[in-house]
């Protein structure tokens, strides 16, 4: 390859920095505690939202789990929300396979379980509408508590319910 070459995808790496298309070690979340948190992706239909959330091992031992994970919403000012966190849809919506019962699964070192939220953003009422703008989540009862962080371009997880009060919380499962 000729120097214009070695230039040419030099500039091409830079860009793919700058324009955010290549992730490093760097860039991830940390992981302290052997547990890392994250979600990347929030539909949103009808005022039906649904977040997906994913818990990585990166810890050295092999994670067993057998439920539902940890979750407290917290607004802006870091106050937590008093909503009724539900296992499973609770009625909020029919969802393929978000009420399965839960199964046992080891998550090995290194992989992944899944899990997603569920919530309605429905404005019934006269007090102001609660949004969680942060989300503290545990694997399991008795678990260490830490932040779900948002992998997104905006970096931010935002669970905007409304005045529903509710949100649902899917077992863990692996895909």
């Amino acid at each position: 390859m000729g120097s214009g070459g070695r230039i040419l995808a030099a500039v091409a790496v830079l860009a793919g920095v700058v324009a955010g298309t290549t992730v490093s070690q760097a860039d991830e979340p940390q992981c302290d505690t052997g547990l890392r948190f994250t979600t990347n992706n929030t539909s949103a239909a009808m005022g039906l939202r649904l977040m997906s959330v994913e818990m990585t091992n990166c810890g050295s031992e092999p994670l067993e789990l057998n439920g539902y994970p940890q979750v407290k919403l917290f607004d802006a000012q870091h106050e937590q929300l008093d909503v009724a966190i539900l296992d499973g849809s609770g009625g909020i919506a029919a969802l393929e396979g978000f009420d399965d019962a839960p199964q046992p699964i080891t998550v090995p070192p290194g992989e992944s379980a899944k899990s997603a939220f569920v919530w309605r953003n429905t404005h019934a009422s006269v007090d102001p509408p609660q949004v969680g703008k942060f989300v503290d989540m545990a694997a399991a009862p008795g678990g260490t508590w830490q932040p779900l962080v948002a992998t997104t371009p905006e970096g931010r997880v935002l669970v905007d319910l409304g005045s529903t009060g509710r949100l649902g919380v899917r077992a863990w499962y692996r895909p």
